[in-house]
């Protein structure tokens, strides 16, 4: 592969780690059960988990046969990444929909399949890594090697979320949401980086230093 293990690791981090989901989170389970919270954390790193060994194992086989470029899942990804942030920013998709009101159970599993699970833990960056790296790692043990990392992120993301309930008393609704609107900003941030990374793929623009 192009790239060391430790760049590997450190780009699925960024691409399903725990720092975009975990506010989002918070606000959406506060009201709810320690069970419940524990179910949605289950949801969130199965669905998030699973996608992403599927995208590695079938994603260069999938745009092979689709016969998009990365440059056009960079534009789409930023798109849809945008879309999520501009709700967080206005405060019409972020937590505050779930928050302090009882919700049923499919609800909550529903909103931990989307947005929790993806596109907030697999969020676009880490869709991107994970079908130039299908298309990049050819051995096994390498390929192995992907797959853990995976697994062991997803380990902390289970982790993270299960703790955050220690933190959520201690942050009223006003300050999540406040947090919540900042999160969206450089949200919005990188999914203009996204797309502007895509139309330079295409060759559509040139970007400054390259």
């Amino acid at each position: 592969m192009s790239f060391s293990l430790v760049e590997a690791f450190i780009t699925i981090f960024i691409g399903m780690g725990p720092v975009k989901v975990l506010l989002v989170y918070i606000a959406m389970t506060r009201s709810m059960e320690t069970g419940m919270r524990r179910k949605v954390a289950n949801r969130v790193v199965i669905v998030a988990g699973a996608v992403a060994i599927g995208l590695f194992i079938v994603g260069a086989t999938i745009q092979s046969i689709l016969h998009f470029s990365i440059g056009a899942l960079n534009i789409i990804g930023g798109l849809i990444l945008l879309l999520l942030a501009l709700k967080m920013v206005m405060g019409s998709g972020g937590g505050d929909d779930h928050a302090d009101r009882d919700i049923s159970e499919e609800s909550a599993l529903s909103i931990a399949t989307s947005p929790l699970a993806i596109p907030l833990t697999l969020n676009p960056v880490g869709i991107v890594s994970l079908v130039v790296a299908s298309a990049e790692v050819t051995d096994i043990p390498s390929s192995i090697a992907i797959v853990v990392m995976v697994i062991i992120v997803m380990i902390i993301n289970y982790a993270v979320l299960l703790g955050s309930g220690k933190l959520a008393p201690y942050l009223s609704t006003a300050v999540v949401q406040l947090l919540e609107i900042v999160l969206g900003i450089f949200l919005g941030a990188l999914a203009i980086q996204l797309a502007i990374n895509g139309l330079a793929e295409l060759g559509i623009i040139t970007l400054s230093g390259h």
